[in-house]
């Protein structure tokens, strides 16, 4: 089956990836959300979205350390990516 340009399943294999992670995530599933966005960060390290989405599992995991190292390398990709920056704030408590 063809896809049509323009497609809710892209060119790009993480972003399934990343959305299984988010799915993981929302569901409690933090072990398995890891392991789906380390494997979408293996496809693609400049997507910064997957970094924000792990930092926020770390987050969750009570992991606040490796949730500001996610979040520091989603900024360093998108220096405007705005909830990464109010997420890592709040960690160093600005």
């Amino acid at each position: 089956m063809k896809k049509e340009k323009g497609s809710k399943d892209s060119d790009k294999p993480e972003e399934a990836l990343l959305e299984m992670g988010k799915f993981y995530f929302v569901n409690g599933k933090y072990d398995q959300a890891i392991d789906e966005l380390k494997k979408a960060i293996e496809i693609n390290s400049g997507n910064p979205e997957i970094y924000y989405n792990l930092g926020l599992v770390y987050e969750s995991r009570n992991q606040p350390e490796e949730a500001k190292k996610m979040y520091k390398k989603a900024i360093a990709i998108s220096p405007k990516y705005k909830l990464a920056k109010e997420h890592l704030d709040k960690l160093i408590g600005l």
